[in-house]
């Protein structure tokens, strides 16, 4: 578990990304996506931090639920997901990781719907830059957000 997926990490939100980005070097990011996935990653990349997932198939499953249901993208997120970009990623899914998620499907969509639904208010997908700066103990007290 990284430092930032505690719930009340105390290091700034950028802290905890620039923990994300040394823990996942592989991530696709910068000149080798198009302008379109640059932007989405972004805020990809912030949600993850914010909702406290690492970059698992269940995690991503994670993410891209609480993206749809906790943040100001609602449903417009999924542009971002049908990008070819993404599309690169769904490419190299092993299909017995996708069965273990599909199963693991039954526990993680419930909770995360519900810790969606008692958020406080939603957080904003691609206005992120204001709290930057902020511990993420602090954002998610005044979001609502339990990781």
């Amino acid at each position: 578990m990284h430092a930032f997926q505690a719930q009340n990490a105390t290091m700034t939100l950028a802290e905890g990304l620039a923990e994300y980005f040394d823990s996942y070097p592989a991530l696709k990011r910068g000149d080798s996506l198009s302008a379109p996935a640059r932007q989405f990653f972004q805020c990809h990349d912030v949600a993850h931090v914010i909702f406290g997932c690492d970059t698992s198939l269940t995690q991503e499953a994670v993410v891209k639920l609480s993206s749809l249901f906790g943040t100001t993208a609602g449903l417009s997120v999924l542009r971002g997901y049908a990008l070819h970009d993404s599309q690169d990623i769904y490419r190299t899914l092993k299909a017995g990781d996708i069965f273990v998620t599909v199963l693991a499907a039954f526990t993680f969509v419930p909770q995360t719907l519900a810790r969606r639904i008692r958020q406080k208010r939603r957080w904003p997908w691609s206005d992120f830059s204001p709290f930057l700066d902020r511990p993420l103990c602090d954002i998610r007290s005044e979001f609502g957000i339990q990781v």
